[in-house]
């Protein structure tokens, strides 16, 4: 008796799909047409949490906004195609990308403006100074920016503010937007006058020193001149007049993982292995406070120009390329932490 095999593979479809209107408005109907070279089953994605199964589907965007509309042909995820349907007001007007903003993240704004005949259109912008712009100009259709300050109450809100100009008619649109708070990390330094600044660091953005209170310094002191470490596996102890010889210690911090020392003392910030070995002036300037945190991968430390910053080293003899970045110019600074969930 003779067997056949028979082998059947997923056949590849080139899918692609029109729409039509080509400048919808909200509200109206769009018909999709599904111009795909084969298929048997569809699937659609219309980008606002909605989805149709059929061949040639009619849709209806409530919002204007930009829509990513994807199609999908046999259930294979490699027989797929999206196009950006722009979805327009008849009134000029403008969106934000999420629903829901807050403070030190991107939100992107973008004017939406039914323009059938192809009018020359100008922008402008109106942004409040909490409002910090990222992204574009004041006179493009979109922008990116983040937000400083949050609100402070239920009623506060923030007014962003767009002029557009159409062949030679005027809209203006002003919308009010709560800004939500959001646990963000900030740089704790304590004055040496023994008064408290913070610095948040939120999605890669640097804030301005702001007054902060007694309470957020939780430092690591060295009480005596031998220092024990656990790393998770071993314990160690070394005395660090063995690195650094009738030379009085200012602050000491640790990167167990790596092995190393963070000391700074009079003649300025230095690192070495847990051995005492190859220690390596980093910045003569180093006044005192010294901050190593394994979260980010980054080393903070006071100096006479002010706080500064680098990526932690990892390198067995303790030489680094980086140079140190100058996060402000506050020059009196005691201590520093970070706290990982300032609000």
């Amino acid at each position: 008796m003779a067997f056949a095999m028979i082998i059947v593979g997923c056949k590849k479809v080139d899918v692609n799909f029109t729409y039509s209107p080509s400048q919808p408005k909200a509200g109206q109907a769009v018909k999709f047409t599904n111009t795909s070279s084969a298929g048997e089953k569809w699937s659609w994605d219309f980008g606002d949490k909605s989805n149709s199964g059929i061949k040639n589907p009619n849709h209806t965007f409530k919002k204007p906004g930009d829509y990513v509309v994807t199609l999908m042909v046999d259930s294979a995820k490699y027989n797929t195609r999206s196009h950006v349907v722009t979805v327009y007001d008849t009134i000029p007007t403008f969106v934000a990308s999420t629903d829901s903003i807050c403070h030190y993240t991107d939100v992107t704004f973008t004017a939406n403006v039914y323009n059938p005949y192809g009018y020359a259109l100008t922008y402008n912008w109106e942004l409040p100074q909490s409002c910090v712009l990222t992204a574009g100009t004041l006179q493009d259709r979109s922008i990116i920016v983040y937000f400083k300050e949050y609100a402070k109450s239920k009623t506060d809100s923030v007014p962003i503010k767009l002029t557009i100009t159409q062949k030679d008619k005027t809209y203006e649109r002003l919308y009010n937007f709560y800004v939500h708070k959001t646990n963000s990390p900030a740089i704790v330094m304590e004055m040496t006058d023994y008064t408290v600044k913070r610095q948040h660091i939120v999605n890669g953005y640097i804030d301005d020193p702001i007054n902060g209170d007694s309470e957020d310094v939780h430092m690591l002191e060295l009480y005596s001149d031998t220092m024990v470490i656990f790393n998770g596996v071993n314990f160690y102890a070394s005395k660090m007049q063995d690195i650094f010889p009738n030379t009085p210690i200012k602050r000491l911090q640790i990167d167990a993982m790596a092995q190393k020392w963070y000391i700074t003392t009079q003649e300025g910030l230095f690192i070495a292995n847990f051995d005492g070995q190859n220690k390596v002036l980093i910045d003569q300037d180093a006044t005192g406070g010294l901050y190593v945190d394994i979260m980010r991968n980054c080393l903070y430390w006071a100096s006479n120009s002010g706080l500064k910053a680098m990526p932690l080293i990892k390198s067995k003899n303790n030489q680094f390329a980086t140079n140190p970045e100058l996060y402000n110019s506050i020059s009196d600074i005691d201590r520093i932490v970070v706290n990982n969930k300032y609000k």
